[in-house]
């Protein structure tokens, strides 16, 4: 007998929208993929022929996928077509905002200075800060939103549009570790389920 198999996975739309959240029920080389919808989103997914899936751990691949048949109850058969590559998963923005620090490493200056999270996400956040910031500085950072607080360090890329007053730059994470990324990726999946369920 087959084991069976439970990958957590997100499934969204072209457009990157969380539709649903879903358990893959086949293993991950099967020709077709049924997924237990979880929730009441099924008719969601229904209302396309193609969708984004990503695993919620390290195991599973990310892939585009052909949705083919649904029992119209909880369970959805999807056809893997490709794979997705790593930058979707890391450009997967989330809005969530909470208040944090960010320390010096490669700056001039010393001490802490208040920042807004605006988005997160696997690869990177935007941030308010009304400290001036250099492109391409790095910083630490503190996530206080993940199963644990975690300090990872950013590049600063750039200053974003905004209609705030106070900046609002756009940094990516660098040398990241497997378990903060881990960790980081665990918040954001959370992040998104919060918000999709104030959505509904």
């Amino acid at each position: 007998m087959m084991p069976e198999y439970s990958n957590r996975y997100m499934i969204y739309d072209s457009q990157n929208e969380l539709l649903a959240c879903a358990v893959l029920k086949t293993p991950p080389d099967s020709v077709v993929w049924r997924f237990q919808v979880l929730g009441s989103d099924l008719n969601k997914v229904l209302e396309h022929e193609i969708v984004n899936l990503i695993a919620t751990d390290s195991d599973g691949p990310d892939m585009t996928g052909r949705i083919l048949s649904s029992d119209h109850v909880s369970s959805v058969e999807v056809e893997p077509v490709d794979l997705l590559g790593e930058s979707l998963r890391q450009n997967l923005r989330v809005p969530v905002r909470f208040d944090s620090f960010i320390y010096p490493v490669s700056g001039s200056w010393t001490g802490r200075v208040p920042i807004i999270c605006h988005d997160l996400s696997c690869g990177g956040m935007a941030f308010f800060c009304n400290f001036q910031l250099r492109i391409a500085e790095i910083v630490e950072v503190v996530i206080p939103i993940t199963s644990q607080p975690v300090i990872l360090r950013a590049m600063i890329l750039r200053l974003r549009p905004s209609n705030s007053n106070i900046p609002l730059y756009s940094a990516k994470f660098v040398d990241m570790i497997h378990d903060e990324e881990v960790i980081v990726r665990e918040a954001v999946f959370s992040q998104q389920l919060t918000n999709h369920g104030r959505q509904r």
